[in-house]
Formats: structure tokens, sequence, C-alpha cells
């Protein structure tokens, strides 16, 4: 396979000596090898567990943490940890991070990273060591379609998918005939943005830029005032998005505000306050009480609160690499090739990575979730049809 064959070239460019194994199987099942009992492993998560940006990664970290105590507590004699990394979203911060991992042999797989940005800035490393990346929430459509590489994985569908979801939603539910887009030329949001735009087309009376950080939005403000649109969308993150909306409201614009998944999460409604109710959030992640069985309920046992931003696809990128350990994966050869090849049917959808690392089209969903007294409450799927 393509993939492994990018495997071993990466492993033999950094020289990490990684030892081969024939272990691996091309399903859920346990077999191919001598079964998990007594192995000690760390799994990395990586992405913003601080910050402005936090509510959208924490937890999914909290959902991988409850499907890794739920299976220790069947495998006794096994030692799996679940190790944290704070990047804060900055792929800077995360270069270092994910060169800790690369070199450290205890770890045989990452949860992550979050992010896109940061995903971009270290993905060649993880990549060069072997390391499996399965990431819960990373969106960008050029990390797989137009950079893949030889390890990343993600649960999610990317933004080519989510964007034409959002146009749709904004013209068949929200029927605006004008809308203005509005994006944080952050290498997630400036593709999301591009993608909604090429869909609604001659919809679009106006766009414009925002950047990171940034706190004062009275000059966006004042082109959508003078555009009077329907419908404003802003594709970023919640630290700016907050405020953005709040001074939008300031301004007496009264148009109805739609974000992408960067805006999933506490983080959003807290910093737009008052102003954010009503606006629409949409995500390709499942609400925790449409997956089933008992997960919300023990999630909101666990941890004390009720489940948020991929909570159940961290819960599943964690089941995958479990079912690799039960299959006699021991080394990270083998776990690479295990999640190459899975098979099943996690709680938000059925998995199945094809060679670029992405799961089939027609397994993704796309939510639009409704801010109702600071609240993301469930609004309807969006039909990608």
């Amino acid at each position: 396979m393509r993939r492994n064959k990018w495997l071993g070239i990466g492993a033999v460019a950094i020289s990490l000596g990684l030892a081969v194994s024939a272990c691996g199987t091309t399903d859920n099942k346990s077999g191919g090898g001598s079964g998990s009992k007594g192995i000690t492993a760390n799994i990395g998560v990586m992405g913003a567990l601080s910050g402005a940006n936090a509510s959208v990664v924490i937890p999914s970290v909290n959902g991988a943490e409850l499907a890794l105590s739920e299976w220790s507590a069947k495998h006794p004699d096994d030692h799996i940890k679940l190790v944290k990394f704070d990047s804060e979203g900055d792929p800077a911060k995360a270069t270092p991070l994910a060169t800790k991992m690369a070199t450290d042999k205890s770890f045989l797989g990452l949860i992550g990273p979050a992010f896109s940005g940061e995903t971009r800035a270290t993905k060649s490393i993880l990549g060069g060591a072997g390391l499996t990346t399965i990431s819960q929430s990373a969106t960008a459509t050029d990390l797989t379609l137009e950079d893949p590489s030889p390890t990343f994985h993600r649960v999610i569908g990317y933004d080519e998918i989510q964007g034409a979801a959002i146009a749709k939603y904004i013209q068949s539910v929200l029927n605006a005939k004008k809308v203005f887009v509005v994006d944080d030329s952050s290498t997630y949001g400036q593709p999301l943005a591009d993608k909604v735009k090429s869909v609604l087309g001659g919809a679009v009376t106006q766009s414009d830029k925002a950047q990171t950080g940034q706190t004062d939005f009275s000059a966006i403000v004042s082109k959508v005032k003078a555009a009077k649109p329907d419908a404003v969308f802003y594709a970023g993150y919640a630290a700016e998005a907050g405020p953005f909306l709040k001074q939008l409201r300031d301004g007496g614009v009264t148009a109805k505000f739609i974000g992408g998944d960067g805006l999933y999460g506490a983080d959003f409604p807290k910093a737009a306050g008052s102003a954010s109710d009503g606006a629409i959030v949409t995500c390709p992640c499942v609400p925790a009480e449409k997956v089933g069985g008992t997960f919300a309920q023990d999630y909101q046992k666990k941890f004390g609160e009720a489940p948020g931003a991929y909570a159940g696809e961290g819960y599943d990128a964690m089941t995958i690499y479990l079912k690799a350990f039960e299959s006699g994966a021991k080394t990270r050869e083998a776990v690479e090739k295990f999640v190459d090849s899975y098979e099943g049917q996690g709680l938000t959808k059925t998995y199945k990575f094809d060679e670029k690392g992405d799961v089939a089209a027609e397994n993704v969903v796309v939510w639009s979730y409704k801010v109702q007294g600071g609240n993301l409450v469930p609004d309807q799927e969006i039909s990608l049809g």
C-alpha cells in the first residue's frame, strides 16, 4: 500500500529504528497477534487545552478518556496512558510537542492534532516518525487531498464537504438572498469561506477578512451595515467570532449569523454574550444524544457536564487505537497497518479510511446547532445530497 510504503521510507530517513511487525488486522476483531495482554504504551492527544478556543477541543479529550477508562477496566493487565499536550492551537507551540512524541518510542499513536494549522505544521514530523495520528477535528481539505501524510487519519469530514453543507443551509434553511462572508485569514478559515462563497455564487454580496487576535471589528461592521445582508457567515474561531458578533449586534446589524465548527464550543457564546442567542454553528460532528447507547449519560457522570464538541469523535478515535492493541499491535508500524485497514462501526459513523486517511464521504455527517441561552442546541442534520 502507498501509505505503508511512505511509512517505511520516513522511518528509515529519521533513523528511529522501529521494529518490523506482521501484526495488524483488516477489521475490528481481535486476532493476528498475541492480543493486548501486558501491553504498555502511550497515546498522545494534542490541541488547545487552554485559551479562548479550548472548548472546541476539551470535550473530545474527555471522550477519549472515557473510552480508555472503560477499556482499562476490562483489561487490567494492560497499561495504556493518554498523555495530554497543550499546544493552545498554535502551530509554533505544536511543533516541539510533536517532535517530543515522534522521538519517544513509548508513543504508539496520537489523537489530534485538533486544529488544521497545527496539523499542517506537524504532520511531516509525525509521518516521518511513523507515528499514527487520528484527528478528531482538523477539517482543512488540503491536509489529505492536496498534501497527504503517510500516517494521518481523521474521523470527521473535511471542509469541502462542510462548506457545501453550510452554503446549502444558508440557502435552504435561512433563505438568505444576500450573504456577507468573513474569514479570519487562517489556514482553516480562508478555505472554508472560499468553499461557501463558491457554492453561494451571486448570493455573496460582499466579503472581508479579519485576523487572528483581532478585537476591533468596527471597519468590518461598517461594511456589513452598508451591505444590508440577510445573513453573515464567519469562518474562523470563537476567540474572534464572539467579539465580532457582539460588535455586529451593538452596531445594529440584525442579519442571521452562522459560523463553522471553529465556533462550536462554550467559548463562542461566552465571548459574544447575549448577542450569540439565535446564532447558528455547523459541525461535522454528531450530537452526543444522537449516538445511541449510554454515551451521553456516561460522559455526564464522569465529567459532570454534558458532552460537547467532538466528544463522540474523540471516543471513536481512542477506540480504534484500543482495538489495534487488542489485535496484538505493539509497534508503531503494526498500529499504522491496523488503522489503515480498519473497518468498524463507531459511535458517530461507520469507519473505513481511504488511502489518504479520510472516512468515506457518504459516512460524513454535518449538523447545525443553534445557540439558546448560552448553550449550543442541536438544530438539524444537514442533508449532503
